[in-house]
């Protein structure tokens, strides 16, 4: 069976300042293919995705594609296009893809691995490509800055509720439909409802969304970035009083709560078998274990689910331990949802744009002609445009990702080990929507931003 000629292409935030896009990588392969006589069966194309890891869906195709010995050779545009990281592009070139008998091309560097020279280059070139991810993410990073301190919205992630985002002046604009809906939580909770019961009435999704909104200090104005407030130029959706008089109240219910934040899992852990809350009991002299509810028969009778279930109590130590790891991985995770998002809000804006200079020139050339075809292809492109723009806010609000709170979990994981229990149950309680135990097997289902 003959092997297959594939081509991979990527392109990420990078690409806006690297002057390669998908057209320019895939038609550099076309042209050195032709030369040589080559026919591409088959393409790979990951459109938004970083290269700093390799959990892409073409990528991953790629891989198992050549693990079937479908593969014989795969041209690339030019490493990085391939990974930006080190450990990862070695990983690649000296173990999975010569494993399978892979040959890799590049349009720009020569990566031949039969000498020891050939090795130390190829080494040093994604050493260099780590590095240049490294330097993008830091100049991202401090653009960012630099537009909160002007009052700016950071221009990409999840836009908060009761505002739209126009990426002409930066700023956030008043959605008034939306900007009722939070004046009405304000009010709510003031009136002694609970976040789960307004989200009911007003018809958000989940209590924790109202949580967030009522603790938002765009509300009011301001701008959150990285642990800082600055002066934002859009329009407050609720005055000062109002928020901080939430914000008062919401302290004095956490403070009557009759619920200890003494444990790391406190309201987090459900049993798997039953589906009942799990709390914590002494366990012999210092120890404590996670025990069903459902086994209690005195007591908060509303928090069983069954009159009795098989469940056996698990070691708490143990479960905090896994449950510490997996909340370790998820904030490398959301780091890199981050850049994701970004990156695929900034395809969807630079299409936008290429889209609008197109119009522009049929308009200038309709005036000149004042053709009725013409016409109707330029309503055609309007309403090509304008379901970009709605993909786009659509990208932004559902599945964009919480800027603020995601560099707020990478801050808490970088300096994890010195947070007080309290502390490190308050950030899981951000960022885990439940953790489920059945027996040895543990899910932990974290919230997505």
């Amino acid at each position: 069976m003959r092997k297959l000629n594939v081509a991979y292409l990527r392109v990420s935030t990078e690409a806006q300042t690297e002057k390669y896009g998908l057209d320019v990588q895939k038609q550099k392969i076309l042209d050195h293919c032709e030369k040589k006589g080559v026919v591409i069966d088959k393409w790979y194309i990951d459109g938004g995705y970083s290269g700093s890891k390799l959990d892409r869906p073409k990528i991953q195709e790629l891989l198992d594609d050549a693990e079937k010995g479908l593969i014989g050779t795969v041209f690339i545009y030019k490493l990085d296009r391939m990974s930006r990281d080190v450990i990862d592009t070695l990983n690649l070139f000296y173990k999975v893809l010569p494993k399978y008998g892979v040959k890799v091309v590049s349009m720009t560097e020569d990566l031949r691995t039969e000498k020891p020279m050939d090795r130390v280059m190829l080494t040093m070139n994604a050493a260099m490509n780590q590095y240049e991810r490294e330097v993008i993410r830091m100049r991202m990073s401090a653009g960012m800055l630099e537009r909160v301190k002007k009052g700016l919205w950071m221009g990409g992630g999840r836009i908060p509720w009761g505002y739209y985002y126009d990426r002409n002046d930066g700023i956030l604009h008043v959605d008034e439909e939306q900007a009722k809906m939070v004046r009405n939580a304000y009010k709510l909770y003031l009136e002694g409802y609970s976040c789960d019961k307004i989200a009911t009435m007003l018809g958000f999704r989940g209590e924790r969304i109202v949580t967030q909104i009522l603790k938002r200090k765009s509300n009011i104005g301001l701008i959150e970035y990285k642990g800082n407030v600055y002066q934002g130029k859009h329009e407050p959706i609720v005055d000062e009083k109002l928020f901080w008089d939430v914000q008062d109240a919401i302290n004095k219910r956490k403070s009557n709560s009759h619920i200890s934040n003494n444990h790391l899992l406190t309201g987090l852990c459900y049993c798997g078998y039953c589906g009942s809350k799990m709390r914590y009991q002494k366990w012999g002299r210092s120890g404590h274990r996670l025990v069903c509810y459902s086994h209690y028969k005195s007591g908060k009778p509303y928090m069983r689910k069954v009159d009795s279930c098989i469940s056996k109590p698990e070691r708490a130590d143990f479960l905090e331990n896994e449950i510490e790891d997996a909340f370790k991985k998820f904030a490398i995770h959301v780091d890199e949802t981050e850049n994701e998002c970004l990156d695929q809000s900034i395809i969807l804006e630079r299409t936008i744009k290429s889209e609008h200079e197109r119009l522009k020139k049929m308009y200038t050339l309709y005036i000149s002609c004042m053709s009725d075809d013409l016409l109707e292809l330029i309503k055609e492109k309007e309403e090509s445009i304008k379901k970009l723009q709605k993909q786009l806010e659509e990208n932004k609000r559902e599945k964009g990702c919480d800027v603020e709170k995601i560099e707020e979990i990478k801050q808490m994981a970088d300096i994890w080990d010195s947070l007080t229990v309290k502390e490190k149950n308050r950030i899981l309680k951000e960022c885990v929507e439940k953790i489920i135990i059945k027996g040895s097997d543990i899910e932990v289902r974290f919230v997505t931003f």
